[in-house]
This record gives structure tokens, C-alpha cells and sequence, in this order.
């Protein structure tokens, strides 16, 4: 299987976890373009759809024109200057996120 020699600890688990909480029936939007994770979603059956690389911080109208059930993020909160603002605005029942454990500033 393409996942097993996968050299990416943290897709492993993510995999795992989508597997173990997420239906393959939902609609997530991915916030970010697409990356070698959100490909691995897809092959697994996931329906993803990313984001365009817009900048989240001023244009947030792709968790606004939405119909997915799910908004996943991983490893780009920490890129943006305030993502208190996009998640306070996501109306989404299921939010799957992650942030580095060590950031450059802490």
C-alpha cells in the first residue's frame, strides 16, 4: 500500500483518525492548497475539496459559501495573523486541526 512506506508519521495518524471519526460521505473543505496529505485523503475516498491559497486572514468566504460538514486544517494557524477570526467564523459541527508542538516564537 502506498500509505505503509509512507514517510510521514503525522499522516499516518491523521489517516487513522479520519478513519476512525469521519464518513467518506461528508464534504470537507481542506483550508490550503492541495498537499501531499489532503492527496492521501483523497485516494482513501475522502471528499476534499482545498482551498485556493487565498489569504485566510482577509478572505474567509470559502467557510461562508459552503456546504461541507467538516473543515479540516493542519499545520496553518500558525501561519496566519489571526486565526482566532476563522474559527470563530466556522459554522461546521466537525473541525480537525493541528499546530506545530514547537513554533519558532514560543
Amino acid at each position: 500500500m502506498y500509505l505503509a512506506n509512507f514517510p510521514k508519521k503525522r499522516y499516518r495518524k491523521t489517516i487513522d483518525f479520519f478513519k476512525r471519526f469521519i464518513s467518506k460521505d461528508e464534504n470537507i473543505l481542506d483550508l490550503g492548497v492541495k498537499n501531499p496529505l489532503s492527496e492521501i485523503l483523497i485516494k482513501e475516498g475522502y471528499n476534499i475539496t482545498n482551498t485556493n491559497g487565498e489569504d485566510l486572514d482577509f478572505n474567509r468566504l470559502c467557510i461562508h459559501n459552503s456546504d461541507y460538514s467538516v473543515i479540516s486544517g493542519f499545520q496553518i494557524f500558525e501561519h496566519m495573523l489571526n486565526p482566532f477570526q476563522l474559527l470563530n467564523e466556522i459554522k461546521t459541527n466537525k473541525l480537525i486541526c493541528s499546530v506545530p508542538l514547537k513554533l519558532w516564537f514560543a
